[in-house]
C-alpha cells in the first residue's frame, strides 16, 4: 500500500463483530446501521470511565495483586494506516516481558474466550506495539461480570489471523453481504430484525 493511497481505517471492535458473525460489518459498515445500545454496553462505558480515573495510581497488571508494571495507559487512542485499524485500548500495561493488553469485557466469563474476544485483544496489542514502539508480548481478557481472567500469548498466528481478519472486512467492505456465519447466534444477535436470518 503506497503512502498517498486513502485507506479508510477500520475499527477494531468490527474484528470480535466479523468472528461473531460477518454480516454486522456489512450492516455497520456498508449500510450504516448502528448497534443498539444496550443496558450492559451503558454499565461497560461507566466501568470504562472510573477504570480511566483509577490507572494512573495502578502499580500490578489490571489491579491484581501480583505482576509489577513500570507505566500503564488506560483508554489509549491507537490508529494504524499500516494494519489499517484505529481503535481505544481499555488498559496498556508495561510489564517486565514486554506490553501486556488488558481488554475487559463487561459480561460473565465464557470457559474460555471466544476467537473474536482474542482476535480484537490481539489487534489492540499489534496497534500499542506500534504507538509505543515496545513489543507487545501477552493480552489479558478480563470478564467483569464474575471477576475471571484469560491471559493469551500474542503468538504469530494470531497476528497473521488478525491481518486476515482485516482482509476479510475489507472485501465485505466493497461488496456484496456475506452469509451467516452460524444460525444458532441469530436469536442472540441486535441485527437480527434486519437480517431476518435470510
Amino acid at each position: 500500500m503506497s503512502e498517498d493511497e486513502d485507506v479508510r481505517l477500520i475499527p477494531v471492535s468490527w474484528i470480535k463483530q466479523y468472528h461473531f458473525c460477518p454480516r454486522i460489518v456489512y450492516y455497520v459498515g456498508v449500510l450504516g446501521f448502528a448497534e443498539r445500545l444496550t443496558e450492559s454496553m451503558v454499565e461497560g462505558m461507566e466501568f470504562h470511565s472510573s477504570e480511566k480515573r483509577k490507572a494512573p495510581r495502578r502499580r500490578t497488571l489490571a489491579g491484581g495483586r501480583g505482576e509489577a508494571v513500570k507505566a500503564s495507559w488506560s483508554r489509549l487512542h491507537v490508529a494504524s494506516r499500516r494494519l489499517g485499524l484505529y481503535g481505544t485500548i481499555d488498559e496498556v500495561a508495561e510489564a517486565g516481558d514486554g506490553l501486556v493488553v488488558v481488554e475487559s469485557k463487561f459480561m460473565r466469563a465464557p470457559r474460555k474466550p471466544p476467537p473474536g474476544h482474542v482476535y480484537q485483544a490481539v489487534a489492540y496489542a499489534m496497534l500499542a506495539e506500534e504507538a509505543l514502539r515496545k513489543p507487545a508480548r501477552r493480552v489479558v481478557i478480563k470478564y467483569l461480570r464474575d471477576g475471571r481472567s484469560f491471559e493469551v500469548p500474542v503468538t504469530e498466528g494470531l497476528r497473521r489471523h488478525v491481518v486476515w481478519t482485516v482482509s476479510r472486512m475489507r472485501s465485505i467492505l466493497e461488496g456484496k453481504a456475506p452469509r451467516e456465519a452460524d444460525r444458532r447466534k441469530c436469536s442472540s444477535c441486535g441485527y437480527r430484525k434486519v437480517c431476518k436470518g435470510s
